[in-house]
């Protein structure tokens, strides 16, 4: 039997505002492939937990949401505190939105996700993220 190395990756979960507040599926889902995963309640919530240590993924549900400035305070920290990608779930996102959304937050990388595919696409990004961090070797 050969054992599957997986690097851990940090991640913080900003689930919509109708989610049961103590656990979703998202939290659920990164932290049985073996990732840690804080979970916050609020905008503010999520952006002092990115500035409290390095976070590789940042996984907000801006469906129906009041996380509307999300974007607003991500683009306030500095780059070093920013995560390398951020996965956002929506029901319908504009494009020009999206845009925008990208070029505040540079260097990180936004990917929208719509419902109810959502957790397919974060699958696909949770597993380049762990190719990158093992390596060409791996």
């Amino acid at each position: 039997m050969t054992a599957q190395i997986r690097a851990a990756l940090r991640a913080v979960v900003l689930p919509s505002q109708e989610a049961h507040p103590q656990d979703t599926p998202t939290r659920r889902l990164l932290g049985q492939l073996g990732h840690d995963v804080a979970r916050a309640d609020s905008t503010d919530h999520a952006i002092a937990l990115l500035n409290s240590d390095h976070t590789d993924l940042l996984v907000a549900d801006l469906s129906n949401s009041a996380h509307s400035d999300l974007f607003d305070s991500l683009s306030e920290l500095p780059e070093s505190k920013r995560p390398s990608e951020v996965a956002v779930f929506s029901d319908s996102i504009g494009g020009q939105l999206l845009r925008d959304w990208r070029k505040k937050v540079a260097p990180s990388h936004v990917h929208v996700f719509l419902k109810p595919l959502h957790m397919h696409g974060l699958l696909t990004v949770l597993r380049q993220m762990e190719r990158r961090q093992l390596g060409p070797d791996a």
